[in-house]
């Protein structure tokens, strides 16, 4: 639980320090880019780089925070 909660903290910090502009935007768009080439859809623009992070990193959190409650649910 300890590290549920940590991944958590961390994924709300690196969202906040993407909203604040402390994380560099060359390492977003690199970072974006090679997600969304993996996935096989279209990069953003340099303008939406900053949302399209957000929108991952609130993915991320909802689908690992529905999967650990399911699974306390059915333990």
């Amino acid at each position: 639980m300890l590290y549920f909660l940590g991944l958590n903290l961390l994924l709300l910090l690196a969202g906040a320090g993407v909203q604040a502009k402390l994380i560099p935007v060359r390492f977003l768009t690199g970072f974006i880019t090679a997600l969304h080439y993996t996935i096989g859809i279209s990069t953003p623009t340099q303008d939406q780089v900053r949302r399209a992070v957000i929108v991952w990193i609130v993915s991320v959190l909802i689908i690992v925070d529905v999967l650990v409650a399911l699974l306390y649910w059915v333990i």
